[in-house]
């Protein structure tokens, strides 16, 4: 209990301080939440776009029925491939027209069909890099019946580096947010430090140990990023509900933007005020003197 007390008379005797605190971390985490909230719907996107990577191995020639069943199922057996679907001249022609409407006079001029049958070749999900969809291709392409294997390359490979830019980018904001949460913490909880010199310097007299008379700041600097955290948590899920519910739904990990928020803020709140306790130990010794 005296631990929570003089962390909030702390608190209270720098409410100012304590407020700009609270809104700086709250505008910090709340910035990066929705960053994350973003990043976490474009790569709904992205993987739903990795999962429609696909090889088209090309035919050279019609195959029997047991030549399709043999190579169909000698590529099934690949590392990588998850299925395989045999598409005619037939229904590549029917899949042309819809694709392309406007260049259906042009192939009704043309008496033969001249579109090649072929495989579509569907990967796995951690097969979908660039790198991965190369070697399968490779090996496709082996086989003496395939005539060219395509699979866009260019768009896979500009897939892979917006998710490396993407990454990235997230890394480097949650390292800036996190290095501004703690300076401002620490600064704070420095300030409430030396604003209690004489209160310490009495605690120290009595015989209070280390940890007790630094267990309230480092409370302190808790409750600033849980408050802050909290808050941000908050108002991320009032933003969510509002636009899903006026405009689009997007996708919102609820459970876990709201406990990751608030322990985000703990965490940077500790760590604030744990170096706070630490760097202002030479202006105001912590150590409680021998008797």
């Amino acid at each position: 209990m005296f631990v929570i007390r003089e962390a909030l008379i702390g608190l209270r005797r720098n409410g100012l301080t304590t407020f700009i605190a609270i809104g700086i971390m709250f505008f910090s985490l709340f910035l990066f939440g929705l960053f994350l909230v973003g990043t976490f719907n474009l790569f709904g996107v992205i993987q739903a776009a990795r999962e429609k990577v696909e090889i088209n191995a090309f035919l050279g020639r019609e195959l029997t029925d047991e030549e399709r069943e043999e190579l169909s199922s000698k590529i099934k057996a690949m590392v990588g491939v998850k299925s395989v679907e045999y598409v005619s001249k037939e229904k590549a022609l029917e899949e042309f027209k819809l694709e392309m409407p406007n260049a259906t006079t042009l192939l009704e001029a043309v008496k033969t069909n001249p579109l090649p049958p072929s495989f579509k070749i569907k990967l796995e999900d951690a097969f979908t890099t660039p790198d991965k969809v190369s070697e399968v291709s490779e090996k496709v392409g082996v086989f003496s019946e395939i005539e060219t294997v395509e699979y866009g390359k260019s768009w896979i490979n500009r897939l892979d580096h917006l998710v490396r830019i993407l990454f990235l980018f997230d890394v480097l904001l949650g390292v800036v947010i996190g290095f501004s949460s703690v300076f401002v913490v620490a600064n704070t909880i420095r300030l409430t430090v030396i604003a209690r010199k004489q209160t310490i310097e009495v605690m120290k007299l009595v015989g209070a140990s280390e940890h007790t008379i630094q267990a309230p700041f480092i409370l302190a600097g808790l409750i600033e990023g849980g408050i802050a955290g909290a808050i941000s948590a908050g108002l991320l899920y009032l933003i969510y509900m509002f636009v899903s519910r006026f405009f689009v739904h997007f996708y919102f990990p609820t459970n876990s933007i709201i406990i990751g928020m608030v322990v985000l803020g703990l965490i940077l709140g500790y760590i604030g005020s744990k170096t706070s306790v630490k760097s202002t130990s030479m202006e105001v010794s912590f150590e409680t003197p021998n008797v």
